[in-house]
């Protein structure tokens, strides 16, 4: 079953190189919504088409917006290296990921933060963990599923307690933030 109805693949087609698969290149018009779509796909568990279409298609000013409040407001300059071509690779293990980024030459990569994204979602009743194929066929499978799995729960169990007592002790609300101005400010009121 696909991710998308008709009537959404066709609207991603006119902004994305296909619809179902997990690599594709960003092809929509507007460059600042392409760097501020992979920023704010780093930051969620959603994929990046549906990001689209939940959030950019319904604010034509959305990337505009995004970049005024990162870069300007809060100084970050990382979301400036988002420029040029995208290509957009989905569904890789972590450990996928670290060997694709280690040969950088010529390339900047932007990946899943897990700083913002929790790991506890399975995918087809299975955690995101790397299944590798000398183990998976050694004597150790049953053992490395088990304590893999072990791990992946005990993470699930706790991940939004931990967040919920994170959010009483310690409140956002707590912490000012400095705009582009210098001017102070709450980041949540």
């Amino acid at each position: 079953m696909s991710e998308f109805t008709d009537a959404e693949k066709k609207k991603l087609l006119k902004h994305f190189s296909n619809t179902d698969k997990s690599v594709f290149a960003i092809t929509t018009p507007e460059q600042v919504d392409r760097g501020a779509l992979m920023s704010r796909y780093s930051r969620t568990d959603k994929s990046m088409r549906k990001i689209f279409l939940d959030e950019f298609l319904k604010n034509k000013n959305r990337g505009e917006e995004f970049y005024t409040r990162v870069l300007l407001e809060y100084g970050d300059d990382s979301v400036a290296e988002l420029g040029g071509g995208q290509i957009a690779i989905e569904g890789l293990s972590n450990i996928a990921v670290k060997k694709i980024e280690d040969r950088r030459i010529g390339f900047s990569y932007l990946e899943k933060s897990s700083r913002y994204v929790a790991w506890d979602k399975k995918i087809n009743g299975h955690y995101k963990f790397y299944r590798e194929p000398d183990i998976m066929k050694s004597r150790y499978a049953d053992r490395y599923i088990d304590a893999c799995n072990f791990d992946f729960d005990v993470y699930t169990k706790n991940i939004q307690p931990m967040l919920k007592l994170i959010r009483e002790n310690d409140p956002v609300q707590n912490y000012k933030f400095k705009d582009h101005s210098g001017k102070e400010k709450n980041l949540v009121n």
